[in-house]
């Protein structure tokens, strides 16, 4: 059965825009690259992942992100599949913000196989971002979607499935879903409390088709992988 992960995106400004290249929306495809390196190497296709808006931002916390996995490669892999696809192309230097190194020994998880993409974001710790298990790329499926102002509220019913999924102590509100102290951390649900999480979840109103070029190089707020 499909599990749920669920988390804090951080790098969100004012309208619940969102400011970093994860998730990265491109002709209404989801990429999940840099960031939660904790988190990426953990999920398999079929499973789901939620991104919540972070306090500060907005009147009331909203679900930005619902993108269920429909592909789980490496970085090497991503940035190759656009010499043949369009819309991998576009995530080159955004998503992808590495390649591999002309005529290197690939080895997955290997940072000296790799080289930083110009102006690609993480410029000083995309090799934390793809060493050993963490060289992880998704891909989401058709139905993933990224929203801003018209995404879902985050209410009460949701705070108490996703409470089941939180392996740290604090206490889960509408105010803060995943706790005060969720910074770096997800919470995992499984089988029946997964699917109810997938149950509660609306269709976004007005999901994007892209993002903004403006995130290109730089996140406006500090990532939320920054703790992990």
């Amino acid at each position: 059965m499909p599990r749920v992960f669920a988390y804090i995106i951080a790098t969100v400004g004012p309208d619940y825009r969102l400011n970093g290249c994860v998730p990265w929306v491109t002709h209404g495809r989801v990429f999940f690259g840099p960031c939660k390196k904790r988190m990426r190497p953990e999920l398999k296709p079929g499973d789901y992942l939620m991104g919540i808006s972070p306090s500060g931002v907005g009147k009331q916390r909203r679900v930005l992100l619902w993108m269920q996995v429909a592909e789980k490669m490496t970085f090497a892999e991503a940035y190759l599949r656009g010499n043949s696809d369009r819309v991998f192309r576009v995530a080159r230097g955004h998503a992808i913000h590495v390649r591999p190194k002309e005529k290197s020994n690939l080895k997955p998880g290997n940072t000296a196989s790799y080289e930083h993409i110009t102006d690609a974001p993480h410029a000083d710790k995309w090799r934390k971002d793809i060493k050993g298990k963490r060289g992880v790329f998704l891909v989401g499926s058709r139905k993933s979607w990224v929203a801003a102002t018209k995404s879902p509220a985050v209410n009460q019913e949701l705070v108490g499935l996703l409470r089941i999924g939180i392996g740290w102590s604090g206490k889960a509100t509408v105010k803060n879903p995943l706790t005060q102290n969720a910074r770096g951390k997800h919470a995992v649900l499984t089988g029946r409390d997964a699917q109810r999480v997938i149950d509660w979840v609306p269709r976004a109103s007005h999901p994007l088709r892209n993002s903004e070029p403006a995130t290109r190089s730089v996140c406006v707020r500090s990532c939320s992988c920054d703790k992990e």
